[in-house]
């Protein structure tokens, strides 16, 4: 029977991961967004502190386009990144980055760029609902950091019913997760099922971990 991988991303992302899939033996692919971002307007105050900023920190790809569309013309803002990806988008839009996270996790993030650049500043932050304060924390010792949620990431109830469906099935004999909010929405409706065995691919120790913590086993792929 040809093997049969979910894949959790949003749907313009999942090309390469089909290509490294299929160098793995699969041989079908289903694709259910597990997470997908409504974004938020940008007010006129916020759009200040946006540009008030020597520095606008990423950690995700979803706010990018929004906050840069807002950038004065003329700025250009200190821009610190977490993943090639998240740098790449920064590139599309026409700015360039300064610093690009060695590590992906926020604490790893922070201690990485405050070794480069020690020197007090003045930093704005864009993040989901979902996100904690750990960023602000990490950085509000001699900086001053503004953060604010610019879009939310959600779990649609169309999708849940399409992966309560699935799963119900039992065609899968994997899934590929690249965060922890994915994992943890995933679980939510893999427990009201008869939780088949499945093979779960994770991207980043942060989403391995995640899978770990709730008793199960994760295989890790690198970025």
């Amino acid at each position: 029977m040809t093997k049969a991988i979910l894949l959790t991303r949003p749907l313009v992302m999942n090309a390469a991961d089909q290509i490294r899939f299929r160098a793995q033996g699969f041989g079908r692919f289903y694709e259910i967004p597990l997470c997908e971002i409504k974004q938020l307007p940008i007010t006129e105050a916020i759009r200040r502190e946006i540009n008030a900023a020597e520095w606008l920190f990423f950690t995700s790809q979803a706010p990018v386009a929004s906050v840069l569309a807002v950038i004065e013309k003329g700025r250009r803002p200190l821009i610190a990144v977490i993943g090639k990806k998240t740098g790449e988008m920064v590139r599309s839009c026409g700015f360039e980055v300064a610093f690009v996270s060695p590590q992906e996790t926020k604490k790893q993030f922070v201690s990485a760029w405050q070794k480069s650049f020690p020197a007090r500043t003045s930093i704005f932050y864009p993040k989901s609902q979902l996100a904690d304060d750990a960023i602000e924390q990490l950085l509000g010792i001699g900086n001053v950091v503004t953060s604010s949620v610019l879009y939310h990431n959600v779990f649609l109830w169309e999708r849940q019913a399409e992966l309560t469906e699935l799963l119900n099935k039992g065609e899968l004999s994997a899934v590929y997760f690249a965060s922890p909010s994915a994992w943890k929405r995933f679980l939510s409706v893999y427990i009201k099922t008869e939780r088949k065995p499945l093979v779960f691919y994770a991207i980043g120790d942060t989403t391995k971990k995640a899978i770990n913590d709730s008793g199960y086993e994760a295989v890790l792929i690198q970025r």
